[in-house]
């Protein structure tokens, strides 16, 4: 299979959203689609008396052929020269979904999952599964998104490799719709400032903080041949970067990921802005390239 975009799909609103995204960004960069639809197939546990009829694994996989069969209907409608291939297959969407070769696909692009917080991290979720393993950078869409690309994207950056990382992707993702790029740092004293001492440590957390976003943008237009602005707000991680977007924009983040265990119980900025960020987000571990 050559270089695509494979977009999950389940049926959901937020799965005809991301695919209507993932086609009109394959367009953009003259790539294949691909639909993967993966449904689940019950146990006998699930079924009285341990068994389970044929019928029913039958009528299980014609509903999701029906279902990926009008996905393809609708990219093909819209975009009738994309060239859109898909599959049907039995099993876990977020196993599925990653498991192809590194440097196979363009983007990996679902909806986001009605799981969020704690919810998430004790029932699961696709998106936070697929963000953990996936060897190239993950779209996750919620609520309706832009049909003609991004108006501005924005990367949240905090020093580090997998957000230097982030600022190139975006970078380039600015390059090919021709918009700004914003780059945004939000820092936090975590201490009341009661002492002169205590107010000038804070006064240099913030010295600090605006010399690693003023890193950040210089790195930013040495490789964006668009605009480059820079935002440094003074709050939490997740909230500073959800407060500096607005509808249109593509939100870009970089993961150094903590894992699921410890992102779970400790909290993650990731996973608190997928949880709720209302524009596409994108997501690079620090091990993508």
């Amino acid at each position: 299979m050559s270089k695509h975009i494979t977009v999950g799909f389940d049926g959901s609103p937020e799965a005809y959203e991301a695919l209507r995204w993932g086609a009109a960004e394959a367009v953009q960069r003259s790539c294949e689609l691909h639909i993967l639809e993966c449904y689940r197939m019950p146990v006998a546990s699930e079924v009285h008396a341990g068994w389970v009829p044929i019928e029913a694994y039958s009528a299980i996989e014609q509903a999701a052929s029906a279902q990926l069969q009008q996905a393809r209907d609708v990219v093909v409608g819209e975009y009738p020269h994309l060239a859109v291939t898909s599959s049907l297959r039995a099993g876990s969407p977020a196993s599925l979904l990653v498991e192809e070769p590194a440097g196979e696909q363009e983007l990996i692009v679902v909806g986001a999952s009605s799981h969020r917080g704690a919810s998430a991290f004790w029932l699961g979720s696709t998106p936070r599964a697929v963000v953990r393993h996936a060897t190239c950078p993950v779209v996750v869409v919620r609520g309706a998104a832009g049909r003609d690309g991004p108006e501005r994207v924005v990367v949240g950056i905090d020093g580090s490799v997998a957000s230097r990382q982030a600022v190139l992707w975006a970078a380039a993702e600015a390059d090919l719709h021709g918009v700004e790029l914003r780059v945004v740092h939000a820092w936090e004293y975590p201490y009341l400032a009661i002492t002169t001492q205590e107010s000038q440590a804070r006064d240099l957390t913030r010295v600090d903080a605006a010399c690693v976003l003023e890193e950040a943008v210089a790195y930013a237009r040495e490789v964006c041949g668009c605009d480059v602005t820079d935002v440094l707000v003074e709050d939490a991680p997740a909230s500073g970067l959800l407060g500096a977007v607005r509808d249109g924009d593509l939100l870009v983040l970089g993961s150094r990921g903590r894992g699921a265990l410890k992102a779970g119980l400790f909290g993650s900025t990731v996973n608190s802005v997928l949880d709720r960020a209302a524009t596409p987000v994108v997501v690079l571990r620090d091990a993508v390239r």
